[in-house]
């Protein structure tokens, strides 16, 4: 009653909900008491005026003495000006985001066997009833289909009607989203939710990933400071970009701003991921090659497939050797071992490069068939590494090293013990040599030389200077492995102290340096945990976990710092043994001209051998091995060395590539910009490498991989010198298949709104409608200026005046 008494006054609009309140004001300046006494005047005015009437009836009188009491009144109250305050409760109209997930994932065509599933595309196509949820009699034969497909079929859908309901409440605008976010513009500015709209049509699923949290912090960043209903987000939630999710949601929760989640997809599928390849870059002919490839399968537990390991060779495409073995497939990842053994195709090959490509035959019910593929590249070579280990005398340190490179069939060993029988020399098969090589050419032949706990003083002048030359000029490698005795404390002021990637010695107080002092549990730096001959898995997280397992050490050299041009990538994390310069390095690298030199500040690594980190230890010191000795020999101490930060890149990748640049007299080259080219697909683009600070002849340059194809690199001053890389298409959308309900689930709790399927969607602008804000305002109607208020007094006067002209009255 009283909404229709406030809009027969004049108060109009759709957003109005209801009428709450009325409130009777007077604007004349009189009281209530002043009202009441003239009301009481008028009364008896009017019933004086028709008590001597004597034509008239007792029943006119009265009537005729009513309507002129109400017309009197009526006239009063114009003099009063009264007016009525309703309270009105109403919402505003407010803005409706769609974002709309267009990453790869949403090509995915998931195969439907599930009776719900097969009914939400019913439901999404407008086959079944969406107002009915998933009860609704038989679905149907299994189906496929894309997920962006049944996106676009749910926004057309007739029976659901989803964007002409949201839009009477809501001004809507649409978004879509993968790495990047773009708003699209409606098909008619008149109509923005027409179901043939434009933007529809323009939706896409081609972005190489997924950014939720970016996304929605963009779009809230976009619409800041107006009015918001909701964000309606769509997505299949395989967030693998930018920020987290859930941040982001709580954020828009804290704005007020809840989520309506629309999840696509299916939360179980079947497929088998075969996510990467690992194993060593360089291998050598006739050697076994380890290797680990991880499986991830989801929805076919107990059941097996089979993966296929392929050595193909990169020049010709011809597959040399393929390894097969049956697996148990589980829910989740597993780790599997494969060996591979290169053979060498003819007498004449020195080197050759191979892809190994790792993969599992698609089956017809798997959701994504083109992720069962993975390759890594490797390098392939002749001959072995030639080692030579110089140590003062038989410790622990030296008798696990030399008995481990001693079983590797890749390296060739000699050893120099200063300290043991001249007879240990003796004979064919020793691998002791009686003295440090005198003739240049015979020291190097070695690819690496590695400097135990030797005292200075044997080594000399000739020796210091043939091994700076051999590290320098050769681009051999050379170890310092430290000692409690002379390495590193005794070789400041020697022809060897510019070689050492450390410098100076720290005070660390008495009994520092004797053994047992106290467990010392290493720690990799950043630059530790990205260098190659650190890894002992493929994954960041495994690694990381592996070296924090090792069992500690007891003692390291005290060294005060790292040289500005070298790396710290182990170091002790004792804050009573850091410096103003950092924590104390244990493990330290630099290039020292054509070179590495590796100096390892502690002779325990052999206690990291314990129970089953034996396997880890053998295989840490392998790749130091090879890390330092492969430039020597494969023959790439050349005056120019390329390098990129990556093994492998994806389209959209960052890439770095380095130039370490000498001139014909091994002088590091001093320009303040080197020019370079990267070719793809025969384009060449031209960019710049600036000095790198501290490292004298290195450069550094940086460009985006912005398609997929094999890439050259080479710099101006020498063309001839090129860097070979490839870049592939990003698997990021196709890691995980699923729906990520869990995750989906938890970012509409966060903010507030709900997580929708097909079955519930058609309660969507329900919930929006219950959740948006609706605000209370005064409307002032002012009786005495109302059409309605003077209609209904013409009404009272014309009838007074119809029924006194019946009655004969004047």
């Amino acid at each position: 009653m009283m909404d229709w008494l406030a809009r027969l006054m004049g108060i109009q609009g759709e957003r109005v909900s209801r009428v709450v309140g009325a409130d009777m004001r007077l604007g004349g300046g009189l009281g209530w008491g002043w009202v009441l006494l003239l009301a009481i005047g008028l009364i008896a005015l009017a019933v004086w005026t028709y008590r001597n009437t004597e034509r008239l009836t007792k029943r006119r009188r009265i009537t005729l003495t009513t309507l002129r009491c109400v017309l009197l009144a009526l006239l009063l109250l114009i003099l009063l000006r009264p007016s009525v305050a309703f309270t009105v409760e109403g919402s505003i109209r407010r803005t409706l985001l769609l974002l709309v997930d267009g990453s790869a994932s949403m090509q995915i065509q998931d195969p439907r066997h599930a009776p719900a599933d097969i009914q939400r595309v019913n439901i999404a196509t407008g086959v079944a009833d969406p107002a009915k949820g998933l009860d609704q009699g038989p679905t149907g034969p299994p189906q496929s289909m894309a997920r962006l497909d049944v996106v676009k079929n749910t926004l057309r859908n007739d029976k659901l009607r989803l964007l002409r309901r949201l839009n009477r409440d809501y001004d809507l605008r649409f978004f879509t989203f993968g790495d990047a976010t773009a708003e699209l513009p409606p098909a008619d500015p008149n109509d923005p939710a027409k179901t043939d709209a434009a933007w529809i049509d323009a939706l896409k699923a081609d972005a190489p990933a997924t950014a939720i949290g970016d996304a929605l912090r963009q779009t809230l960043g976009r619409v800041r400071g107006q009015p918001l209903a909701g964000i309606v987000l769509v997505t299949d939630g395989a967030a693998n970009a930018g920020e987290q999710p859930l941040g982001a949601a709580e954020l828009a929760g804290v704005e007020n701003v809840p989520l309506y989640v629309y999840g696509v997809g299916i939360s179980e599928p079947r497929d088998i991921v075969v996510a990467n390849v690992f194993g060593p870059e360089v291998a050598f002919f006739d050697d076994v090659l380890p290797l680990t490839v991880r499986v991830k399968a989801r929805g076919l537990a107990d059941q097996s497939a089979t993966l296929k390991v392929e050595l193909v060779r990169r020049d010709n495409g011809q597959v040399q050797q393929t390894e097969t073995r049956d697996i148990q497939l589980s829910d989740g990842e597993q780790a599997i071992a494969m060996k591979l053994t290169p053979k060498r195709p003819d007498a004449s090959a020195k080197q050759i490069e191979y892809d190994i490509r790792a993969s599992v035959a698609p089956r017809d019910d798997e959701a994504a068939k083109d992720n069962n593929l993975a390759a890594t590249r490797v390098r392939v070579i002749d001959g072995k590494i030639k080692v030579l280990y110089v140590e003062q005398s038989p410790r622990w340190e030296f008798r696990y090293l030399q008995a481990m490179l001693l079983r590797d069939k890749r390296v060739e060993l000699k050893c120099v013990l200063l300290e043991a029988d001249a007879s240990v020399a003796v004979g064919e098969n020793t691998p002791y040599l009686p003295t440090i090589p005198a003739k240049r050419e015979d020291l190097f032949a070695f690819d690496l030389i590695i400097l135990g706990d030797v005292d200075p003083k044997a080594i000399r002048p000739e020796h210091a200077s043939a091994i700076t030359e051999f590290v320098s000029k050769f681009g051999g490698g050379l170890l310092f492995l430290a000692g409690r005795m002379h390495n590193p404390a005794e070789y400041t002021a020697t022809g060897l102290e510019a070689l050492l990637p450390i410098e100076g010695t720290a005070d660390l107080g008495a009994g520092a340096n004797e053994a047992g002092y106290r467990p010392i549990q290493v720690e990799l730096t950043p630059a530790g945990k990205a260098e190659t001959m650190l890894q002992l898995s493929d994954k960041p997280a495994e690694n990381d976990t592996i070296w924090a397992k090792f069992p500690p050490i007891f003692w390291t050299a005290p060294v005060a710092r790292a040289k500005p041009a070298a790396r710290v990538l182990l170091a002790d994390p004792s804050p009573d043994r850091a410096s103003r310069f950092g924590p104390m390095p244990i493990i330290a690298m630099q290039q020292y001209g054509l070179g590495q030199v590796l100096f390892c500040g502690t002779d325990n690594t052999w206690r990291w051998r314990r129970n089953e980190n034996e396997p880890r230890h053998a295989a840490l010191w392998r790749q130091i091995v090879q890390r330092l000795a492969l430039p020597h020999l494969m023959g790439e101490s050349k005056r120019t060395q390329l390098t990129s930060d990556r093994k492998t890149y994806t389209t959209g990748d960052r890439v770095g590539v380095y130039a370490r640049l000498y001139t014909r007299e091994f002088n590091p080259v001093t320009d303040p910009v080197v020019r370079g080219t990267y070719t793809v697909n025969g384009r060449s683009v031209p960019i710049e490498l600036r000095p790198m600070p501290d490292q004298p002849g290195m450069y550094r340059g940086e460009f985006v991989a912005g398609e997929p194809g094999p890439y050259t690199f080479a710099v101006e001053v020498d063309p001839e010198s090129k860097l070979e890389f490839a870049v592939t298409p990003p698997r990021l959308e196709l890691g995980e298949t699923a729906m990520q309900e869990k995750l989906l689930r938890q970012l509409a709790d966060a903010s507030g709104g709900k997580f929708l399927r097909e079955e519930n969607l058609d309660s969507l602008p329900d919930l929006v409608k219950a959740k948006s804000e609706t605000v209370r305002s005064t409307h002032n109607v002012e009786l005495w200026a109302n059409p309605f208020y003077f209609t209904i007094i013409v009404v009272v006067a014309g009838v007074e005046w119809f029924l006194r002209k019946r009655n004969q009255l004047k």
